[in-house]
């Protein structure tokens, strides 16, 4: 048992590092050496629990799957229209792609790799399922627009978490550019005045602004 136990932790020890590293350097150049050095381990060790870089980065995404579709869940509780419930889905998600590595890292190979269309593995297809299911229930109870295309609107959606968590961290207001350096080239990550827009505030903006083509006006 204690065994069975140890083997555990060093599994998810190496989902993580994996997931780090692939989330800073992209599938194809990371390295096993560079994955079992973040994890601490041998490289015997890790082949172990992974014959190769191509089995890790399959458990990654599916961990990722795991920890999104379990979040997905709390949202659809909420005894509110479905359109509510499915831009709540859409700020969870972009809370986790920009706090969880593993979800972050399961997207990312999502677009690097060839994936099969399998939401335990497949992230995004994963997201746009929940994401379908919902809208179609938001059509049912009136929260969606009648005229509006569910399976569009699922995509737009998707696009909407992906996009807003792919794109640079930029001001707040971009009519304030960064403040050159005399010395040195702008940097826009370090030298603009303006506070960083989160991408759940990002998420937040965006949404204000289809939402009328979507849902119609916001009730007061």
């Amino acid at each position: 048992m204690v065994r069975q136990e140890r083997a555990e932790r060093t599994r998810r020890n190496l989902i993580r590092a994996a997931s780090t590293v692939f989330d800073q350097s992209g599938y194809e150049r990371a390295t096993l050496s560079a994955i079992s050095k973040r994890a601490q381990i041998t490289k015997g060790a890790l082949s172990f629990h992974f014959a190769a870089k191509s089995d890790l980065a399959r458990a990654v995404q599916a961990e990722a799957c795991v920890t999104s579709g379990a979040a997905l869940v709390e949202p659809t509780r909420r005894e509110t229209p479905a359109f509510e419930i499915a831009t709540a889905m859409a700020h969870t998600l972009v809370g986790l792609l920009e706090t969880d590595v593993v979800v972050r890292a399961g997207a990312r190979l999502t677009q690097e790799i060839r994936t099969p269309e399998d939401p335990t593995l497949h992230c995004h297809l994963n997201w746009l399922v929940a994401m379908h299911g919902t809208l179609h229930r938001a059509r049912s109870d009136g929260s969606l627009l009648p005229d509006v295309d569910v399976r569009a609107a699922s995509f737009l959606m998707l696009s909407l978490i992906t996009g807003t968590t792919t794109l640079p961290r930029l001001p707040t207001d971009p009519a304030s550019p960064p403040l050159p350096h005399p010395q040195r080239s702008p940097d826009p990550y370090t030298d603009s005045p303006s506070p960083r827009e989160t991408g759940d505030l990002r998420l937040t903006r965006t949404l204000r602004l289809i939402r009328p083509a979507l849902s119609g006006p916001p009730t007061r």
